[in-house]
């Protein structure tokens, strides 16, 4: 019977034991450049065409991912091959149980794209956190290891997410054009 009793008690417990255990999330690691100190999105990419071509491409791309692109964009320079943005994405809490979102604040950046024959790049920079005072994203995060924040963890997951995906719609509109053949 004590047999019984204490094999029943060590199942318990490790069945107890293995429902207990958290999932871990991986959280990235932000590039950071290393002259600037700053997280910084960049890369060069090879990219058929000519400056201008890939300068109309960008544009039609600004055009299609904001709203209001005329806003976002503050240099537009064609003759350069020059185009520079501000915007800004909004951060989220833990949904709470019913599924709603509550704000954590709003992320800002900037994006440069400049184009050369047969490739351009890209730099995003410069991230902060919207509030009173410019807030450096590096500050603010560095910051959180002093004084936690309790969710900052997803919060740069949410920023990576955002910057992945920012990116990966800018090379799709970067590339070449499918031109469709209207025969009527």
């Amino acid at each position: 019977m004590n047999k019984l009793l204490i094999i029943g008690i060590v199942l318990t417990s490790i069945c107890i034991s293995a429902f207990a255990q958290k999932t871990t999330v991986t959280v990235p690691k932000l590039p950071i450049d290393t002259v600037t100190k700053k997280y910084t999105y960049t890369e060069v990419v090879q990219q058929k065409g000519t400056k201008d071509t890939l300068f109309n491409r960008a544009i039609h791309w600004i055009g299609i991912y904001f709203k209001n692109a005329q806003d976002v964009t503050d240099v537009r320079d064609k003759e350069n091959g020059k185009i520079k943005g501000i915007y800004r994405f909004k951060i989220y809490n833990t949904p709470l149980k019913d599924g709603t979102k509550i704000e954590a604040g709003i992320i800002s950046f900037t994006f440069n794209i400049e184009l050369k024959e047969n490739r351009y790049r890209y730099k995003i920079t410069d991230l902060n956190k919207k509030g009173p005072s410019y807030n450096a994203l590096e500050k603010w995060i560095e910051k959180s290891k002093t004084s936690p924040v309790p969710e900052m963890d997803s919060y740069i997951t949410q920023i990576d997410q955002y910057m992945q995906d920012f990116i990966k719609s800018m090379k799709k509109g970067m590339t070449e054009a499918v031109k469709v053949k209207d025969e009527w």
